[in-house]
């Protein structure tokens, strides 16, 4: 977008000069698609920077401008530890929080669909959120209570009416086979259940592929709306999540030209090539793991975070499902087929341990 097309807002005019960094008037500014507001663009003291507006309700908007603000304070003891986009400042009333631009920057995303997100970039990435979890806190860093929303438990049980109002049929039909899913709710109960009062250790809390930025040859981990403390587990079996429904979606995909395969695949083209796209990422989880292992990450003292993230990775497939039902008005059979490998995993973690990538020896 040129910034004819993206007008500059007045309290960003405003942080912007606070801030002492000049004007983005007349800049060419870029915008990211994503669910807050957002410019990027040099300044004309030659500031480059990323300035986000948080969007949403007051209260709710409030609260992760506020998570993101403890997170920094956390991290200012520590600076080196978690390698994140420096923050030059905020403005808490309207939400807006100013970042030096990384030069030149990929997404995690980006590089996997490129296959350029290598078992060394994975390392990387373990090593790094174990340093995370690992991060030293006070135990009035961050509010409390603040319980993680998912899975939402509680609307599986009875969805609220401006949800069910606003929803597509996909969504409906999506949320009424996880409603009727007596077993599936239950293990969720309990896996949710599992974190309360017992974890403590700062987590991320809303990790994919998206998060992790690499510029310069530098993996940095961003985005921190939804830090907490809480279990560990959730943040692994994110990672481990987003991989495997990669693998999944990738079944009826022609692996060269990227295009969708003319024709219904046979049980037995299923579940070859499922294998296959398995194969091809586990090894991803592992060298995550083991990057995980290796930086510290709080596993020797918690005999149960392997089984717990293969949990957490079956809910984030699960996720992927109601997420891709918001705008679509079909349930389309992959993504049916991949949130019921999530089912299994959340039902059977221990089984599954393994098979994700979590296994003692990577």
């Amino acid at each position: 977008m040129t910034s004819a097309e993206l007008p500059v807002e007045e309290p960003v005019r405003r942080l912007i000069g606070r801030l002492g960094l000049g004007s983005l008037d007349g800049s060419e500014l870029s915008s990211h698609p994503g669910r807050n507001d957002n410019w990027s663009g040099v300044t004309d003291t030659g500031a480059a920077v990323f300035v986000k507006k948080l969007r949403g309700g007051a209260g709710e908007s409030l609260r992760r401008y506020r998570r993101i603000m403890a997170f920094e304070r956390m991290a200012g003891d520590a600076p080196a530890a978690v390698p994140h986009p420096e923050l030059l400042g905020g403005d808490e009333e309207n939400r807006l929080l100013a970042f030096a631009l990384l030069d030149d920057v990929r997404s995690g995303s980006e590089l996997a669909a490129d296959d350029g997100f290598g078992p060394e970039l994975a390392h990387t990435a373990g090593r790094t959120l174990a340093a995370l979890h690992r991060m030293p806190h006070r135990a009035d860093a961050l509010p409390r209570p603040d319980p993680h929303p998912f899975p939402p438990t509680e609307d599986l049980r009875e969805l609220p009416l401006h949800v069910y109002l606003g929803a597509t049929g996909a969504f409906l039909q999506a949320w009424g086979l996880l409603q009727r899913d007596r077993p599936l709710l239950g293990a969720l109960e309990r896996l949710r259940a599992s974190e309360d009062g017992r974890f403590d250790v700062p987590v991320h809390g809303d990790l994919r592929l998206d998060q992790f930025l690499v510029a310069d040859g530098r993996l940095y981990l961003s985005d921190w709306e939804e830090f907490r403390l809480g279990d560990p587990a959730r943040d692994i079996g994110a990672f481990a999540g987003e991989w495997l429904h990669r693998a999944v979606l990738r079944i009826p995909v022609d692996g060269d030209a990227g295009e969708p395969l003319a024709g219904a695949l046979t049980h037995e083209q299923v579940v070859a090539r499922g294998s296959r796209e398995l194969g091809r990422v586990v090894p991803l989880v592992a060298s995550f793991w083991q990057g995980y292992r290796e930086g510290g990450g709080p596993v020797a003292g918690d005999p149960g975070l392997a089984e717990r993230a293969t949990a957490y990775a079956g809910w984030h497939l699960i996720d992927r499902l109601i997420a891709s039902t918001r705008e679509n008005g079909r349930l389309s059979a992959i993504v049916r087929a991949a949130a019921g490998i999530g089912r299994t995993a959340v039902l059977d973690p221990g089984g599954f341990v393994s098979t994700v990538g979590f296994g003692e020896a990577a």
